[in-house]
């Protein structure tokens, strides 16, 4: 039993009574409305948001005795957008109920867990809502596309955008309450358990989010620890995330935010980091030194390797461009080896060098980096900055661009942002558009007119490479590759 003023009731925790996906919660909330009026907006929302089996408005009479009732209930899932979301029992009689409440309940919860089965039956895995505040309908467009690919490479399904496209962000809930209201709802009515934002939140925010729905919340940056926490595979890659991952925890220590459960387990549960959590500032502060020893030494190690490649004059072209534009494909062509590569962002990052051979037994080192994105936050760029740090060392670069992707030209700016910030610009550049294969004639042709100092290939097709090793080999050594599949 709780008791509101004349026009409101606040509802508590309900931390008691667990929040399953699909599912609804098992309470009933019935109250009475003084002034007559039936369900509003609010009980609707609370109905949604809080996953209530129903929610009941009591109309009284002047005495205090109940006129009619007014309950509401969710449906189940439709794949059809304009379908209704709430439905209404007909009994509005307070003395003459005929409808068998425990038994409709339990028929509605096992139709909405069997539809939103259905909704999910192609795919296995978690789902996720993805939104976020951004200021152009355009901007919303290319953002979101890119969300949704690191949603992929992270594993998980997405199920619906619920996007906002205004000039400034809410300063607490980063969307307007009432879009953050529609993305939960949405997650809520479609069983996923994920609501993900594009944009990187404060810890304020972070925790004023998680406060305001049970669901797992994600923000980019978030999301990016956890698919690199999941790509590391070499020792110094592995010290890198982890310093990332507790140099984000660190600020968001100072109240509880559920939002950082994510991070002890990755997506899932799956990932490394269970341990991050349980430990206070000062223990984060001594881990965090103990591991920029570790990375010292394995700089250390590397400055070892590279000072050999100096020494023997041997010439480096890096391998840069947007995530996932081929670039690790297109080195395992290029060299015959076998690095691993897939279809995803942040596919690998870690730093592969392989040597390949020209004619007259000349060599050069062919080094594979980490994909740059648009707005890395700055935790991130910081952890692989030193990885970064060794295009200063290349005596040129290979800027892979996947052309089969429609914004594949605000790509080239942000990786010339990337290059302009670590004034690198004045290298020695060609522009290598991979995936050939994918466009029509008539547009392969457009972009050859408007970028016509680049090479044009197939990473997957060896042949499509003689233009490019071309201009490598009369960089280097002023002459072509005559001989160089011999």
């Amino acid at each position: 039993m709780l008791a509101g003023s004349y026009d409101s009731i606040m509802i508590p925790v309900l931390s008691r009574f667990k929040l399953v996906s699909g599912r609804l919660r098992g309470l009933r909330l019935i109250h009475t409305h003084p002034k007559g009026d039936k369900l509003d907006h609010d009980d609707m929302a609370d109905l949604a948001l809080l996953r209530l089996d129903s929610v009941t408005a009591c109309t009284m009479n002047n005495k205090g005795y109940p006129l009619f009732l007014d309950t509401a209930y969710i449906l189940p899932p439709e794949n059809d957008a304009s379908q209704s979301e709430f439905g209404y029992l007909e009994d509005s009689d307070p003395y003459n109920q005929k409808t068998d409440y425990p038994l409709f309940i339990e028929a509605l919860d096992d139709e909405i867990q069997r539809k939103t089965k259905q909704m999910h039956i192609s795919k296995d895995g978690e789902y996720a809502v993805l939104t976020g505040v951004f200021k152009s309908k355009e901007e919303c467009d290319i953002n979101l596309d890119e969300l949704e690919e690191l949603v992929r490479s992270a594993g998980v399904n997405i199920i619906a955008r619920v996007p906002q496209v205004k000039k400034e962000i809410h300063p607490k809930y980063v969307a307007g309450p009432g879009k953050l209201r529609e993305a939960v709802i949405k997650a809520l009515m479609t069983g996923a358990e994920y609501i993900i934002f594009d944009n990187s939140l404060s810890p304020s925010q972070s925790r004023a989010v998680s406060e305001f729905t049970e669901l797992k919340i994600l923000d980019r940056t978030q999301l990016i620890l956890d698919i690199f926490a999941r790509r590391a595979k070499s020792n110094e890659g592995k010290i890198r995330v982890e310093l990332a991952q507790l140099k984000y925890i660190l600020p968001r220590l100072g109240a509880k935010d559920d939002s950082l459960s994510r991070l002890t387990g990755g997506i899932g549960g799956r990932g490394p980091g269970e341990t991050k959590l349980e430990i206070d500032k000062r223990r984060i502060n001594d881990r965090i030194a103990f591991l920029n020893d570790k990375l010292k030494k394995a700089e250390q190690a590397r400055d070892i390797q590279r000072a050999r490649r100096e020494k023997n004059s041997i010439p480096v072209v890096s391998i840069i461009g947007y995530t996932n534009a081929g670039k690790s494909t297109l080195l395992n062509s290029l060299t015959k080896s076998d690095v691993y590569a897939d279809n995803l962002l942040f596919a690998t990052l870690d730093t592969s060098s392989k040597r390949i051979r020209f004619p007259k037994e000349r060599d050069v080192i062919v080094t594979d980096t980490v994909g740059f994105i648009r707005d890395l936050p700055a935790n991130l760029a910081g952890a692989f900055k030193s990885t970064l740090e060794e295009l200063h060392n290349a005596d040129m670069f290979l800027h892979v661009v996947d052309i089969s992707d429609k914004h594949f030209k605000k790509h080239i700016k942000s990786v010339e942002k990337v290059l302009e910030e670590m004034d690198l610009q004045e290298k020695e550049r060609i522009i290598v558009f991979n995936k050939i294969d994918k466009l029509i004639d008539e547009k392969l042709d457009e972009i050859r007119k408007e970028y016509s100092d680049a090479v044009y290939i197939s990473a997957f097709k060896r042949a499509s490479f003689d233009d490019m090793l071309n201009k490598i080999g009369y960089y280097f050594f002023k002459e072509g590759i005559e001989g160089f599949n011999d």
